[in-house]
């Protein structure tokens, strides 16, 4: 059977207040349809099938930005990242990450994650507006990252800055001044990385980067291009979603009082807020995909060879896997049976390396503010939403704090 093309374009995405309704509208047409010569995947079952598949590729992508973008940083960044290989080289690479960005890692910063929250309310006005990404959400998490990377504080604030450039890269429809910007920034977080890792050769730290360094595993060990690639976007996803994983979900979240009080006296456990922030207000909207061979997704043959875009987000409110989808429902993820995970993360062999560390930061950060500020509320200036056509997230969080916890 022939998917029937799909009922909007994907550079619509790019700038798009809504995309939901967009999402809406098409999935009537179905699960799975066509773009020219692309397909498009809407669909929750259809999704998971293609990301769980043996037979699914993202080397194309990396191929696409050797022959788009200029010798220099940003093509050495875009085509080693470590999402854009495929087996045998992934295979070999994510092993030595693994060995290096373990479970143990990633718990051990729940101390230092809870003490830089702290301390970044604690000095915030209880009754004036602030913008809570600035003063908090963006914080947070860029001094995680660079704690677990081991990137100085001096250069914190100018990598998080370059990482937003660069991410342009992986956006739609950028013009071409957007585009040089991006390489630009490339070029000089490269560099910057570089110095790091020059560090790190000569004096080794308890750090990340330390430890991708001395991975090891029979003579395989990861070229110089990997490890910046895998740095820089590390360093760019491990703020920047989160970033939005946190400051989306909260947008849904602080209208609606009674869900709050569930999880102030601990109804509601924080994991499942945090599951429902994932899904309901996905960062990551689009990821693309290539067959190896055919594969039969929601009744329609997928042929070999052609791009696969696959709308995680769509996914994620599909009416046919999640009960009232477009409704912020954080107790659907404590009844029985179990709701299906959302696919924010992607699936697979590419699932996504930093989704336990993205997790714990927002649980942390929202047990955090709640207990600090357990009556912080929206303030009334309209959310502007910037679509990149790739992420989605809010420019501000206009929030008033209210009065602090006796506690």
């Amino acid at each position: 059977m022939e998917a029937r093309p799909v009922q909007f374009e994907l550079g619509q995405l790019k700038g798009e207040a809504d995309p939901y309704a967009l999402y809406a509208r098409a999935r009537e047409h179905g699960p799975v349809q066509r773009s020219g010569e692309s397909y498009v995947v809407l669909g929750h079952p259809e999704a998971e099938r293609l990301l769980r598949s043996s037979a699914t590729r993202t080397g194309f992508m990396a191929q696409g930005y050797r022959l788009r973008l200029p010798e220099g940083a940003a093509r050495e960044e875009m085509s080693h990242r470590i999402n854009f290989i495929d087996p045998p080289r992934h295979t070999q690479v994510r092993k030595l990450v693994g060995m290096a960005f373990t479970p143990r890692r990633t718990r051990n910063l729940e101390p230092f994650v809870r003490k830089i929250a702290g301390e970044l309310l604690a000095g915030l006005p209880a009754d004036q507006p602030i913008d809570l990404i600035r003063r908090y959400a963006h914080e947070v998490p860029s001094l995680v990252i660079s704690e677990l990377l081991g990137v100085p504080v001096d250069n914190r604030d100018r990598l998080t800055t370059l990482a937003d450039r660069v991410s342009k890269l992986l956006g739609t429809g950028n013009t071409e001044e957007e585009l040089a910007d991006a390489v630009a920034g490339a070029e000089e977080m490269h560099a910057t990385f570089r110095e790091l890792v020059a560090e790190r050769l000569a004096e080794p730290q308890d750090d990340l980067l330390s430890a991708l360094l001395a991975a090891e595993d029979d003579d395989q060990r990861l070229t110089e291009s990997e490890l910046l690639s895998l740095a820089a976007t590390l360093y760019s996803a491990g703020h920047r979603t989160t970033r939005d994983l946190f400051t989306n979900g909260l947008t849904a979240l602080l209208p609606e009082r009674e869900i709050i009080e569930a999880m102030l006296d601990g109804t509601l456990p924080l994991e499942a807020v945090v599951e429902e922030f994932l899904r309901f207000e996905t960062p990551t909207h689009l990821i693309a995909r290539m067959l190896e061979e055919p594969l039969e997704l929601g009744g329609y043959k997928v042929p070999a060879g052609v791009p696969v875009m696959v709308l995680l987000a769509a996914a994620n409110r599909d009416p046919r896997v999640y009960e009232d989808a477009h409704r912020f429902d954080p107790w659907r993820w404590t009844r029985t049976p179990e709701t299906t995970a959302p696919l924010s993360f992607a699936l697979g062999a590419h699932f996504c390396l930093g989704a336990s560390l993205a997790r714990l930061e927002a649980r942390v950060m929202l047990q955090v503010l709640f207990e600090t500020f357990p009556e912080v509320r929206l303030h009334d200036a309209p959310l502007v939403w910037r679509h990149t056509g790739v992420f989605r997230g809010v420019d501000e969080l206009p929030v008033v704090l209210g009065e602090k916890s006796a506690g």
